[in-house]
């Protein structure tokens, strides 16, 4: 394939490989096909399959159905692989050996208890924990168990369906082994002292990332060459970003071990230029880019673009999309969204934006990459500092100076982008193998002119000793902020002040010509700079292959040279975060803001290279049509101005087929005659809805064309439909505070979400916030309570609190041993004056929930209890349904569980991000340990636990365990079997059993009519609602019956509702306000101020353009002109903020999913009908509908803005 064939069909294989979420709900083979087929259809021909909660419940979400390796699964995914070479798609699965992973580990270390991982600690002694990645044994049985089992199952699927894997931060290299000492010793040739110096301490993590090498990374890798499939990865934070002392930390030496993967990577909170040089360098094809998971759900097509084009700069060539789900769950179900698939209203158009990344994708992977400068990774003085070492510190700081920081959140151009220099980073061993030649440092298809040390005073004997031939050659040495301790590379920084160059402007390389290229053999330079604010002077004289006013990415395709730039850098949006200078969820990406400006974007820029030959052509990725540029040549160099007509980026190609010519003579394309006439198009349009929410599947759960969930006041306050104060509450001797909850659906915006990024499909528990609360403060809560006809109803309070309940004054007995309190004696029939102390025990933010049952032993949940030894007795058969033998452990630490004195398995230790307070929970099937009449569970951990289903914990186990009160996120999202939700109402997402319908009201509320207002969406035929009372309609002022027949121009209702206690504010309403809608009249704009608050779809404007005939014959134009040209206009939509269809009389003129949205139009005589079709982003509707924090500030604007302009 060269360039033009990848242009003219893109190909499959370099499409978005999207990560697709087999979680959430029970997996159906025709639901995955029939999502199969609209991503497809959208462009999306690769899917990465993923499971979230593998082994059992995780994050808050259900544990997966079928589970990930089970029989039931691995029928599944083959029935899958075959519907994918049907419908077009290609597979990549997960191995699930990191994030979210499986217990495959943890099962291996059960079986084999040598295979865990050792930790040399501080003291000397060694502790275990996770898995032992240093041992060829165990990794060759790890790899065997995941990768060989899919190789039996599925290998006849390898190649044709199943093209890769995916690796996600995988866990940290362990820093010992039994076989340690030994290695270390025969390979550096003196025993290990924990007390040597840094050299020791280099050979140390040298020794430690040969043996991960050759234990995991390499085996990995040959085994997917083997099969002939690729295999990506994005490791954790913040090594996978390319610093180099936590890469050190985490992986011991963070390219030599990854320079493993064919297709390196990160996502967006890491660095692409790490791994694309890692490709570069040994041969790889492709680098990851998995983006732009937890960018909230309002992100558009044209944002999404402007995000990717710096790692496509930067060398990623595979994106991966974050993420397709299997289900939203009506809107209640996320993971870091968006979700970017069928779901979304502009995925009518997605195919225009996915196929330009698969032709980007496609073009930047072909061919050689060319680049003068190299940055080295300074691994060897990270190696030999470790953490808080001043010299491994300075190295990092000025190596991330130099190459910048490419996190989405905090994009910081680093020196050589503000000098607009590509460099690769190149690691120690691709110096040592490199070959120095002609003042160059040559290796693999890389070929250098330059090499920049940041702050590197450590370095390898053999990296040193290449590098001095490369200056001995004629090479540049740039040394940033400190010399190396190497001798033989000081002396050539002799000879100058300390600081300074040791060769002037125009002397050496960098006075040259080619790309800084030497002149010769002992003509090399070696300057020292302070700092990396200082490399410009270093690289005076310097001149790179193309001069342009952003970083250009340069490659070589049989004997094409093609430049890929970009109309912004880094790009066109600024975005910010809460704490930018943290990493991880501390760093604040939940509260993400985002600018986006057009206006940031170049219309053209001027551009200069050297050494290319023939005409240079532009192409477009979205079209994929090539046209010639006018140029100039001038010394050899070609000048030509690359226009941004089509789109943000461009591809400038150099056929080298002898066309440039010799003298400065200008090649021009056809031209068209200008335009010479503009017409403003107007303000207000004629319009109809496009509704595009499919809720075939339940993922909206609802029909309605536009709902409203939110209106206002009389005063303009918000209330939100369902939610209302339904008693009292307080701190201390603090201010009484309404207590709003809504009955089926908890807090509005739960923040128990964020944790667990999105909601996952369920109602929380908990639905009382009391926020930090200091342990010893006690919290109240009041509400008048009218309990139901029920006998036996019993008071159920569940809060990590000490609990005190008074009921028309009287003190209620409780039992409160935990988390739940149960009342002891039942609550007569009818209405109640409820009063709840709670005092916590520790510092935390209290939560809490209360209802009634007429079941007390229903209600009861398990508690977190901790000690060394937890034990309790069990008569099988007691557990009832599954939990006969089925038994679930949540723990916060690494634990160990054993029925009746036998091993049934262990967990925690085997994750990444091993500081994460994230309890792991994994289900054991333990039949074949229980036998008739009593069985003794035991858990060993030094933590707490959590069990449920054969047993349940509390602290009624023979152990007399102490118990934790705190909770983790929802507690009911760690039970594996259901309980009654507090909520009467909350049965309606996952139909779970409920509490009694008490109602819950203010103390002393009465009778009153709540009043609440809402803008009628244009076109509105029919408006309804529910309303727990009596109501009344006001539209425009005039009274109206519910349902209201509206005739389309309506802009105000008014709705007066007739409450009761317990009722009232947005309770008053038991779901939003509908409407239908019709034809209507639209203004330029934000839908959202138009009506359409909360509306996620389509707007079709239409207007009808007149325009004369000229003498022509040409409609609007004035004189003479081609024959071709009659009836040639343009359309400028102006500002748009969504994507944009336009069609002319029916006939389409395109489809635009950035700026410029600009269409070519063919006009008629006369009449001519435009019409231009706007898709949004999901984010107005679920930000409405769902407890989502995923939407951020800007992202619910939708719209055609203009000025929309005719020109003919």
């Amino acid at each position: 394939m060269n360039v033009f064939d990848a242009l003219r069909n893109p190909p499959r294989s370099h499409s978005p490989a999207a990560i697709w979420w087999w979680s959430g709900e029970p997996l159906r083979r025709e639901r995955l096909r029939w999502q199969m087929e609209r991503l497809v259809a959208g462009g999306v021909h690769n899917l990465v399959i993923l499971n979230l909660a593998p082994s059992g419940p995780l994050f808050g979400a259900d544990a997966d159905d079928p589970p990930f390796l089970s029989e039931a699964w691995w029928e599944l995914l083959d029935g899958v692989c075959e519907d994918a070479l049907q419908t077009g798609a290609y597979l990549w699965f997960y191995d699930q050996l990191g994030f979210s992973g499986a217990d495959l580990q943890a099962r291996l270390v059960q079986e084999n208890p040598a295979f865990a991982g050792q930790w040399l600690d501080a003291d000397g002694s060694v502790s275990l924990r996770g898995f032992d990645y240093l041992s060829r044994t165990a990794c060759e049985v790890l790899l065997d168990r995941v990768h060989g089992e899919f190789a039996r199952r599925l290998g006849h699927r390898f190649g044709n369906v199943i093209v890769g894997s995916f690796q996600d931060e995988l866990p940290s290299m362990p820093t010992w082994s039994a076989t340690f000492a030994e290695e270390f010793l025969a390979r550096r040739g003196y025993p290990f002292s924990r007390d040597g110096g840094p050299s020791v301490r280099h050979d140390y993590q040298r020794t430690r990332a040969e043996l991960a090498e050759e234990a995991f990374f390499r085996p990995l890798a040959e085994w997917h060459a083997e099969h002939g499939l690729l295999n990506g990865c994005d490791q954790q934070d913040p090594a996978r970003a390319g610093h180099p002392v936590e890469g050190v930390e985490l992986y011991a030496d963070y390219t030599r071990t990854h320079r493993w993967f064919s297709a390196p990577g990160s996502d967006h909170h890491g660095d692409a230029r790490v791994h694309s040089s890692l490709a570069h360098l040994y041969g790889r094809p492709r680098t990851w880019i998995e983006a732009f998971h937890s960018s909230g759900w309002g992100g558009t097509l044209e944002e999404t673009f402007d995000w990717l084009l710096p790692w496509l700069r930067a060398g990623a060539n595979l994106y991966n999309p974050h993420a397709v789900y299997y289900t939203t769950r009506a809107g209640w179900w996320e993971w870091a969204p968006p979700s970017t698939d069928w779901r979304q209203p502009y995925w009518r158009h997605h195919r225009v934006f996915a196929d330009a990344v698969t032709r980007l994708c496609a073009v930047l992977s072909l061919g050689r990459h060319l680049c003068d400068v190299a940055v080295l990774f300074p691994a060897a003085t990270a190696q030999a500092g470790g953490a808080g070492d001043g010299d491994a510190a300075r190295a990092q700081r000025v190596y991330r100076e130099l190459v910048g920081d490419m996190a989405w959140f905090q994009t910081v151009p680093g020196a050589l982008d503000r000098l607009c220099l590509d460099a690769d980073v190149i690691d120690e061993e691709s110096v040592r193998r490199a070959v120095v030649s002609d003042g160059r440092l040559a290796v693999s298809t890389e070929s250098y002119g330059v090499v920049i040390l940041p702050a590197a005073t450590v370095l390898d004997e053999g990296t040193a000793e290449r590098l001095d031939g490369f200056v001995a050659d004629g090479g540049l040495l740039v040394a940033v902020g400190a010399l190396p301790d190497s001798p033989r590379l000081r002396r050539h920084f002799e000879g100058g002040p300390e600081g300074g160059p040791t060769a002037g402007p125009g002397e050496g390389p960098a006075g040259g010509s080619g790309r800084g290229s030497g002149a010769g053999r002992g003509r090399g330079a070696a300057r020292l700079v302070a700092s990396a604010a200082d490399l410009g002077e270093a690289l005076a004289g310097h001149v790179p292959r193309v001069e342009a006013p952003v970083p250009p990415l340069v490659r070589e395709v049989d004997g094409t040279t093609v430049v890929f730039l970009t109309a912004a850098f880094p790009r066109a949006s600024e975005i910010g975060v809460g704490r930018p200078e943290e990493r991880g969820v501390e760093l604040g990406w939940l509260d993400a803001t985002c600018d986006f400006d057009s206006g940031r974007y170049r219309r053209e820029m001027r551009v200069r290279v050297r050494d290319v030959t023939g005409t240079p052509l532009l192409a477009s990725p979205f079209s994929g049509e090539v046209r010639p540029l006018p140029y100039t040549l001038d010394d050899g160099v070609v000048e030509v101005t690359v226009p941004f007509e089509d789109g943000p980026a461009a591809l400038l190609l150099f056929p080298g087929q002898g066309t440039v010519p010799e003298t400065g003579e200008t090649a021009a394309p056809e031209s068209r005659t200008p335009y010479t006439r503009e017409i403003d198009l107007g303000d207000e349009w004629d319009m109809e809805l496009v509704p595009t929410l499919d809720d075939t599947w339940g993922d909206f759960g609802t029909s309605a064309t536009v709902e409203r969930w939110t209106l206002e006041t009389p005063d303009g306050d918000p209330v939100h439909a369902t939610f209302g104060p339904h008693g009292l509450w307080r701190t201390g001797d603090g201010d009484w505070r309404p207590a709003v909850w809504s009955t089926s659906r908890g807090l509005h915006k739960d923040p128990i979400h964020r944790d667990t990024l999105g909601p996952k499909g369920h109602v929380p528990e908990e639905f009382l916030d009391f926020g930090p609360v200091p342990a010893g403060r006690p919290v109240w809560f009041r509400a008048s309570v009218t309990v139901p006809g029920t006998p036996e109803a019993r008071l159920v309070v569940g809060a990590a609190a000490a609990k005190e309940v008074r009921v028309d004054g009287r003190e209620l007995p409780l039992d409160d041993s935990g988390y739940l309190a149960v009342g002891l004696s039942p609550v007569e029939p009818g209405e109640h004056v409820l009063e709840l102390r709670l005092v916590p025990d520790e510092d935390l933010t209290l939560r809490a929930h209360v209802s009634f049952t007429a079941d007390p032993g229903a209600a009861r949940r398990p508690e977190w209890i901790a000690g060394p030894v937890l034990e309790t007795v069990v008569r099988a058969g007691e557990g009832g349904e599954d939990g006969e033998h089925v038994l679930q452990i949540a723990s916060t630490s690494p634990c160990m569980v054993l029925v009746n004195g036998t091993e049934a398995g262990r967990q925690g230790g085997f994750d990444p991000y091993a500081e994460a307070d994230i309890p792991r929970v994994r289900r054991y099937d333990v039949s074949h340990l229980l036998r008739p009449g009593p069985n003794t569970v035991r858990v060993e951990s030094d933590g707490a636990v959590l069990a449920d289903g054969l047993v349940v914990s509390g602290p009624g186990w023979t152990s007399r365990p102490g118990v934790r009160r705190r909770q983790h996120g929802d507690p009911a999202a760690l039970h594996l079997r259901p309980r009654p939700h507090p909520l009467p109402g909350a049965g309606w997402i996952d139909s779970r059993a409920t509490a009694l319908p008490a109602i819950f009201a203010v103390p002393g509320a009465a009778e009153r009519v709540e009043r609440f207002r809402v803008d009628v969406p244009p076109g509105a035929t029919l408006m309804e609602a529910d309303a727990h009372g009596p109501v009344r309609v006001l539209v425009d002022g005039v009274e109206s019956a519910l349902p209201a027949v509206l005739d389309g121009s309506a802009r105000r209702a008014e709705l007066l509702v007739t409450t009761r206690p317990g009722f009232q504010g947005g309770a008053a309403l038991a779901g939003p306000v509908r409407f239908a809608c019709g034809p209507g009249r639209i203004k330029l704009g934000d839908w959202e101020a138009q009506g359409l608050a909360g509306y996620s779809g389509g707007v079709r404007y239409r207007t009808v353009v007149r325009l004369p005939a000229s003498p022509a014959g040409r409609p609007g134009l004035a004189g003479p002109g081609p024959a071709g040209e009659r009836g040639r206009a343009e359309l400028d939509l102006g500002r748009v903020r969504g994507t944009a269809e336009v069609t002319v009389n029916g006939r389409p003129a395109g489809v635009r999913v950035c700026w410029p949205y600009v269409f070519d139009l063919s006009l008629d005589e006369g009449e001519n009908t435009v019409e231009i079709l706007v898709l949004g982003t999901l984010a107005p509707y679920l930000d409405a509908v769902s407890p989502t924090h995923f939407v951020f500030p800007g992202q619910r604007v939708t719209g055609l803005f203009g000025p929309v302009l005719l020109r003919t």
